[in-house]
C-alpha cells in the first residue's frame, strides 16, 4: 500500500478475514499486508460493527 491507491473492498475483506483466522497478533498481520496496525484494528471494528446491526428493540422482561 502507501503509494497513494486506496485498499480495494476485497483487499479489506480479505485483511480482516485473515486477521481473525490467522492466529498471529495483529501487528504481524498488518506487517504482512503491508498496511498500518491501525488501520487493521479499524477495519476490524468496523466489521465488528457492520455485524452487529440492531433490530427491533425487545421489550424489558
Amino acid at each position: 500500500m502507501g503509494n497513494g491507491n486506496r485498499p480495494t473492498p476485497e483487499f479489506r475483506r480479505e485483511a480482516v478475514r485473515l486477521a481473525l483466522t490467522s492466529g498471529r497478533a495483529r501487528r504481524e498481520s498488518a506487517d504482512d499486508l503491508g498496511i498500518g496496525l491501525s488501520t487493521l484494528t479499524r477495519w476490524l471494528t468496523q466489521e465488528q460493527d457492520a455485524g452487529e446491526r440492531p433490530q427491533s428493540p425487545s421489550p424489558a422482561g
